[in-house]
């Protein structure tokens, strides 16, 4: 973004931000153009595959989970982007190919909703962890959408995208746990190595 760069002093110089209001100024552009962009991509790919609405169905839902739970982040964005292709990718396969008997669908996101009670959320690295009040609110947000998909389940039988809804939520829960995982396994050793005299 050398482009940024180069308006950074003007910003400075005629609205008097500071260094650390144009960082943020910074980073929101930097990430509007970064996920609008791989929303491009993704729709694109998705198009030459006819499954435009599933697509959207299945981000929209990834969405309302993730959005208060967290999950695995990747640093870089063709990463970023391979890993959420294979995802969205995954949960629309699944979707026209696994079909799960109603109650074992209720039961996994009855059991998915005391996971994400007990270990969301996970954030990123790259961010501040929320603060105990705000992972409260946001544990029981997410809980609450769980409820919402099961309670339409058990009520909607012939909505065209029901298998969709619980492949995504299923597994985003998944990856919730893989993030939980792989968190606590770098604090531990970050740990180890701090402790090791040099």
């Amino acid at each position: 973004m050398s482009a940024f760069k180069d308006i950074s002093p003007y910003l400075s110089r005629e609205f008097h931000f500071t260094e650390l209001e144009i960082a943020r100024i910074r980073y929101v552009i930097i990430s509007f153009i970064s996920e609008t962009s791989k929303l491009a991509i993704l729709f694109t790919a998705f198009s030459l595959m006819n499954r435009q609405k599933e697509l959207l169905v299945a981000i929209l839902v990834l969405l309302s989970i993730r959005n208060f739970t967290g999950g695995i982040h990747l640093s870089h964005y063709l990463s970023c982007l391979l890993f959420t292709f294979s995802f969205l990718l995954s949960t629309i396969i699944l979707a026209e190919l696994c079909f799960l008997s109603l109650w074992i669908q209720i039961l996994c996101l009855t059991a998915g909703i005391f996971i994400i009670g007990i270990i969301g959320p996970v954030s990123s690295d790259r961010r501040p962890a929320p603060s105990r009040k705000k992972g409260n609110v946001f544990r029981i947000i997410a809980c609450a959408v769980l409820l919402f998909y099961i309670l339409l389940l058990l009520n909607v039988k012939y909505f065209p995208f029901r298998n969709l809804i619980f492949w995504v939520s299923i597994l985003q829960i998944l990856q919730l746990v893989a993030a939980k995982l792989i968190k606590e396994r770098k604090q531990h050793y970050e740990k180890i190595h701090k402790n090791i005299p040099v």
